[in-house]
């Protein structure tokens, strides 16, 4: 499972409570914790710095510095990629964990 480690800045809604988060640094405790419940042979949890993963093309790595916050939508003007952007964004995270730039496990 690869996630990213932006624990400050992002927070999961439970039960549809708008006033209920569960920070994700509770959710990488609870899944090693369940990895090592279950002795896994998988490597577990790993975070990766999320840096420029929404903006980043995952095909040519290029990076949109034009879109803002409300843009759903991913454009690559290099190579023509369109997307959503949180998929493009998941996307790069996995990359960069296949490629090695893991914080930590």
């Amino acid at each position: 499972i690869v996630i990213e480690n932006n624990w400050n800045n992002i927070k999961i809604l439970i039960g549809g409570e708008q006033n209920l988060v569960f920070p994700l640094m509770r959710l990488k405790e609870m899944l090693d914790y369940k990895f090592d419940w279950y002795k896994s042979d998988c490597t577990g949890v790993v975070t990766v710095d999320p840096k420029w993963t929404s903006k980043k093309c995952h095909i040519c790595g290029s990076i949109n510095t034009e879109l803002t916050c409300d843009d759903r939508e991913w454009f690559c003007p290099v190579c023509g990629n369109i997307l959503d952007r949180d998929i493009n964004a998941s996307i790069n995270i996995l990359n960069r964990w296949d490629n090695g730039d893991c914080l930590s496990t």
